[in-house]
């Protein structure tokens, strides 16, 4: 009985924990952005990615955005951060605005479009839309680096 008693204890313990992580998340970012954090453990993950961008900024924290292109259509994004929550919704964010754009327009992803997309954003985070930003930005660089448009154009 003390053993199940304990583990009730310990299950009321984790469940206001997890509350109160969420309340603060919701705080912080807003249901959407909450919804974004969420959701990221059971994104569709990419096997073979024809690119892959990484970023580590000041802070740490290392953003990878990973892309599937076809053409000049980025067709299926994954990412993966070590960092905080911001990070994982900085990176979640980045990679869902760069699926189904051209090569060009996703390179103008910016911090301003991740946070606008999250519509709320600490100011102290917003460093990891920044880096969200430049990890997309470095997997279009590395592409047309190996010669991904030269190479498509070829066959």
């Amino acid at each position: 009985m003390d053993a199940e008693k304990n583990q009730d204890a310990l299950d009321m313990i984790l469940e206001v924990f997890e509350q109160e992580q969420e309340a603060d998340l919701v705080a912080r970012f807003g249901e959407k952005g909450f919804a974004i954090w969420r959701d990221t453990p059971s994104r569709k993950r990419l096997a073979q990615p024809t690119s892959v961008g990484s970023v580590k900024g000041s802070c740490g924290d290392t953003i990878v955005i990973a892309l599937l292109i076809e053409g000049e259509t980025i067709v299926e994004t994954d990412f993966d951060t070590d960092g905080c929550a911001s990070s994982q919704i900085a990176a979640a964010t980045a990679a869902a605005l760069a699926k189904g754009k051209s090569l060009d327009d996703a390179v103008d992803i910016d911090e301003e479009a991740i946070v606008g997309t999250v519509g709320r954003f600490p100011d102290d985070d917003r460093h990891c839309a920044y880096l969200a930003a430049a990890a997309v930005r470095e997997a279009v660089h590395r592409w047309m680096i190996a010669g991904g448009m030269l190479g498509e154009r070829e066959e």
